[in-house]
């Protein structure tokens, strides 16, 4: 696999990103709610069709008020259409940024596993054929290793019983 991520972003950019974000955040944090995982479940979800539903019935309660129950507060219908309209384009940019700076990171963390999975299967070779300070780098290296745990003496037991059923 070709080496996509080589350039490091410098710390003079990191640093003007990381402060036009909070300067966003400080913007609309107003005008912005939180929810909880729960809430956000319970809610009902606004799509593309959705949106044009929300809108095209707006237009007849405008053109017909007769259409329009005298319990809906039609001008909070209209301010919270509005705020979908004002909102879904940052959202959108806001999506297509986080998706490409979750893709350069997941180029990069790829990258830099793939290198260190290398070097850590070179030390423990170089252990094994008792390079000197091979062993130490290896024990080392082997307690960090992101694989699966050692198997305990019961869980191998387990699993050699599961087999034969």
């Amino acid at each position: 696999m070709p080496n996509e991520f080589q350039t490091a972003i410098p710390a003079p950019v990191l640093a003007q990103v990381q402060e036009s974000l909070n300067a966003i955040k400080a913007a609309l944090a107003p005008y912005l709610i939180s929810l909880t995982p729960e809430e956000r479940k319970a809610m009902l979800r606004m799509g593309d069709k959705t949106v044009a539903f929300v809108q095209k019935t707006a237009d007849y309660a405008t053109n017909s008020p007769a259409l329009l129950p005298p319990f809906v507060d039609f001008e909070e219908l209209k301010q919270d259409l509005k705020g979908v309209t004002q909102l879904t384009p940052l959202a959108q940019q806001l999506e297509q940024l986080t998706l490409d700076v979750d893709s350069t990171l997941m180029v990069a963390g790829s990258e830099a596993y793939g290198n260190a999975l290398t070097i850590y299967n070179n030390v423990r070779f170089l252990a094994q054929n008792h390079q000197s300070g091979a062993q130490a780098a290896y024990e080392d290296l082997r307690q960090r290793f992101p694989g699966r745990p050692a198997l305990t003496r019961e869980a191998k037991q387990a699993r050699a019983a599961a087999k034969l059923n």
